[in-house]
């Protein structure tokens, strides 16, 4: 009798630490080989196996404590295994502990309630039912937890105490011994409001990366991928308040293809796009990571250069006008040659906005006129 009643005890042990595993390999990434994975465990295993082995009562309290204190250690091979940070390592194995240790005290009281005559015949069924339900646990939970952890990760790693403290609630009502009717519900309806909260951090992290993207989406050229005219003005409106508080110079360069149209006419809309997007791939290399570029309207692109004076905004300028010209870009088989114009003007006292685009506007014609394939400053139409 007593060693059918030790193996059972070690069936449901071995039972409750599968389904921790498991939950964890659901919700992070191993980085390590499984010949190390394999050996971090079984030698973690075996050593929460041997210093738990002098207690035979699932229900005793100092067995319960022993066991949490020693089921911590699955936190080392946890951080060793797994690549996510240290907080989302922390959060996850406390949320899956809490999620096992909820199954097991729930199907506790069961048995204490029901009396089956067979010893933890519902803590078996009760582990039994959660293997079973991994599957649906992966396929349901797993995108929104992984959010969560992204989210803590980057944002809120106070979170990370979370899933600690509802684990220690839990805990408690174990450590109690008390298995009433009243304690039972208690016991429920707080870790129904534990794992409610996850599900609002859930929700709310997903409402907001679905924000975060219709805001690209309002912010982004849809051909190029690059910034569209409505998020470009905002930026250059911010410069402008920026310069006008502290006096720092920024630029702004306006650039056209020049004889696009002819592009479109000769070889069709859908090579004068391809050529829109490599051209843009090629300008967003020439330029410093903190400058934006925007696409202006059809084939006219608005390069915002922050803190530049007018010298090194020429400068970009000429650069891009060089990289374009010298490039050939594909157009349905024919390798042609692109050039740009490019008119440039930088803030200066006793304008507004408007008039300093107006002035790289002007620039800009300026260039048509007198060629094209050319790099204009705004002081040089003006001075003419």
């Amino acid at each position: 009798m007593q060693n059918s009643f030790s193996i059972l005890q070690l069936f449901i042990g071995s039972l409750y630490l599968a389904v921790n595993l498991i939950l964890l390999y659901i919700f992070l990434t191993p980085r390590r080989s499984r010949l190390f994975q394999a050996a971090a465990l079984i030698i973690t295993s075996l050593v929460v196996y041997y210093l738990c082995y002098p207690y035979n009562d699932l229900l005793n309290p100092r067995f319960l404590l022993r066991g949490y204190m020693l089921g911590t250690l699955f936190l080392i091979p946890c951080v060793l295994i797994f690549k996510e940070s240290h907080q989302a390592k922390i959060f996850i194995f406390f949320m899956n502990y809490s999620l096992t240790q909820l199954t097991f005290l729930i199907f506790i009281y069961l048995d204490q309630f029901i009396k089956t005559g067979i010893p933890k015949l519902c803590i078996m069924i009760g582990l039994s039912l959660e293997l079973a339900a991994l599957p649906l646990i992966n396929r349901c939970f797993k995108a929104p937890v992984r959010d969560i952890i992204r989210t803590l990760s980057r944002q809120y790693p106070v979170f990370t105490l979370f899933p600690i403290l509802s684990f220690l609630l839990l805990a408690y009502y174990a450590l109690q011994g008390n298995f009433t009717v009243s304690t039972f519900i208690t016991l429920v309806l707080s870790t129904m409001l534990i794992f409610f909260t996850y599900y609002l951090m859930s929700v709310s992290i997903k409402a907001t990366r679905r924000q975060q993207e219709l805001e690209v989406i309002s912010n982004t050229d849809s051909l190029t991928g690059i910034s569209n005219r409505r998020y470009i003005e905002r930026r250059i409106k911010e410069e402008f308040r920026r310069y006008q508080k502290t006096g720092f110079e920024f630029a702004v360069i306006i650039a056209d293809i020049d004889f696009f149209k002819n592009i479109n006419d000769r070889y069709g809309h859908d090579s004068g796009d391809k050529i829109l997007i490599e051209i843009v791939k090629d300008i967003s290399k020439a330029v410093r990571s903190n400058d934006t570029v925007a696409r202006w309207g059809g084939e006219e692109f608005l390069i915002l250069l922050p803190a530049t004076n007018g010298e090194h905004a020429v400068s970009s300028a000429e650069r891009i006008r060089k990289i374009i010209s010298e490039n050939r870009y594909d157009c349905s088989g024919d390798l042609i040659p692109v050039t740009l114009t490019l008119g440039v003007s930088v803030a200066v006292p006793g304008e507004s906005m408007a008039d300093m685009l107006k002035r790289a506007d002007a620039a800009l014609y300026y260039g048509k006129e007198k060629g094209r394939n050319c790099v204009v400053m705004s002081d040089d139409v003006c001075r003419e």
